[in-house]
């Protein structure tokens, strides 16, 4: 299973972070902040490369979805 499957089996846990910037593995979200800058310090943090992740904002319900 890839980040995007996991994020379509799992929309009610993905909500909880409405508004806010998550890192996400195919196991599951890894790391939330208000900044995706901060994201990239907390993977540091724990070791994970940027590679092992997607990085994106979970959309509030007037937002778009953005994804880096």
């Amino acid at each position: 299973m890839n980040e995007l499957e996991w994020l379509s089996s799992h929309t009610k846990e993905a909500e909880k972070y409405s508004g806010k910037w998550i890192a996400v593995t195919d196991k599951g979200i890894v790391a939330s902040s208000d900044s995706a800058l901060e994201i990239e310090v907390l993977l540091k943090k724990k070791d994970i490369s940027l590679k092992e992740v997607m990085i994106m904002k979970v959309p509030r319900r007037d937002e778009e979805m953005s994804i880096l």
